[in-house]
């Protein structure tokens, strides 16, 4: 499973008990739990443990790209009701998995920059999202 598919980084979000919560709207459900006396607060707490962890590993990327294709991108993003962040993240990962294959099918031990052409580290399938992996 992938460990990341409850967690939307584009919202900053984790998806937990049927909803998306935000790290302050955690936060706030957590607080009020402890207020009414209900310490079973296990499972948020790991959410939002999760959702940290997730956000402080991230990094940001900026890119440049032709309108047609920002566009393009953004209506596909759109019909799969997800954002176009987790859609490029998608991309990039395909091509990452797809070139090391590629280069693995080749028997070349490494790729033209010198890194291991070994399977690329893709997280798994999440619900709506549009690539799927082969075994």
């Amino acid at each position: 499973m992938d460990p990341f598919a409850d967690i939307d980084l584009d919202s900053e979000s984790v998806w937990l008990d049927g909803a998306w919560y935000a790290r302050a709207d955690l936060a706030r459900r957590i607080k009020e739990m402890i207020e009414a006396g209900d310490f079973r607060v296990a499972r948020p707490s790991q959410a939002l443990e999760r959702l940290e962890a997730a956000l402080v590993q991230a990094q940001v990327v900026s890119v440049r790209m032709p309108a047609d294709l920002a566009e393009a991108a953004g209506a596909t993003a759109a019909r799969l009701g997800r954002p176009v962040g987790h859609l490029i993240r998608e991309a990039i990962a395909y091509y990452l998995a797809a070139a090391a294959a590629y280069g693995a099918a080749q028997g070349r031990p490494s790729d033209p920059a010198g890194a291991r052409a070994e399977p690329a580290d893709v997280p798994g399938p999440a619900e709506g999202s549009y690539f799927k992996r082969t075994p």
